[in-house]
């Protein structure tokens, strides 16, 4: 589960004046912001909710936008250096993991029999938030792990929060929820082929449909999860190249993220060759 996450990487940027392609050039620009962020939050021992939930996406984001990005890009040209990066977004992740567990079971005791399949909790709407942050954290956290059986069984516990999501706003951020299923199924060994691209093609629908495909996010992270897995290479470079003619509407809620779907399709295009066989 990487970027094709499922995620929606709307950074908020202190340098507001600085054009958002720009900033996307200087990872490591962006990589102080987050870093003094956390910093600065983490200072204080009594956050209250809302300093919680910030502490939480803004550890997300980082992990999944800059530092598993950087991870990703280098696994074949620095090998130890790609390493290094993995690590370190594992343990930001895991922060922002034992966090949301905290955050949920503050206000349900039982919060962790739930997550186990031992008990029942009715969670409502305002809940949405925590659930959907706490599974991109567990997705996070296992994807970073590099195949960590330690951290691989805990699988399960992504798609229990983000089916409880959908049950209780299935509209919720424009469909952000059903781009999350669609990179868990992807994941799913206990499916069928037939079987896990029918899940896959429901909810990249859904995703579509709830964004008004405005939304480039799935469209990348379908090349990557069906295209690229199952050697489709036409259909991979169809679905990259529709993102990359995509328009950029400027101080649009998908401005950034499309921004940023853009920069991976076009870097995954280099990479045709190495990913299909013919």
């Amino acid at each position: 589960m990487r970027y094709n996450n499922f995620i929606l990487f709307c950074f908020i940027f202190t340098i507001s004046c600085s054009p958002k392609a720009l900033l996307l050039d200087q990872p490591k620009l962006v990589s102080i912001y987050f870093e003094r962020k956390i910093k600065n939050l983490e200072k204080n021992d009594k956050l209250d909710l809302y300093q919680q939930r910030d502490l939480i996406r803004t550890k997300v984001e980082y992990g999944f936008g800059i530092i598993m990005e950087q991870a990703d890009r280098s696994i074949d040209t620095d090998y130890s250096a790609a390493l290094d990066h993995y690590k370190k977004a594992n343990i930001i992740f895991k922060q922002a993991r034992d966090l949301g567990i905290s955050v949920l079971n503050d206000r349900y005791p039982s919060f962790e029999n739930w997550l186990r399949s031992n008990t029942e909790i009715q969670f409502n709407r305002n809940d949405i938030i925590d659930l959907y942050w706490l599974a991109a954290a567990y997705g996070g956290s296992i994807s970073s792990s590099r195949g960590d059986p330690f951290e691989l069984i805990h699988l399960p516990n992504v798609g229990r929060l983000l089916r409880k999501c959908i049950a209780l706003e299935p509209s919720w951020n424009n469909g952000a929820v059903y781009s999350a299923m669609m990179s868990f199924t992807s994941t799913r060994t206990d499916l069928s082929e037939v079987l896990l691209r029918d899940s896959v093609d429901y909810y990249f629908d859904q995703s579509i449909f709830y964004s008004d495909s405005l939304d480039a996010s799935p469209y990348v992270a379908y090349a990557e999860s069906i295209h690229k897995t199952y050697q489709e290479r036409k259909e991979f470079e169809d679905k990259l190249n529709y993102v990359l003619d995509m328009e950029i509407i400027p101080r649009s809620e998908y401005e950034l993220s499309n921004l940023i779907a853009k920069n991976r399709a076009e870097w995954l295009l280099t990479k045709t060759e190495e990913y299909f066989l013919e």
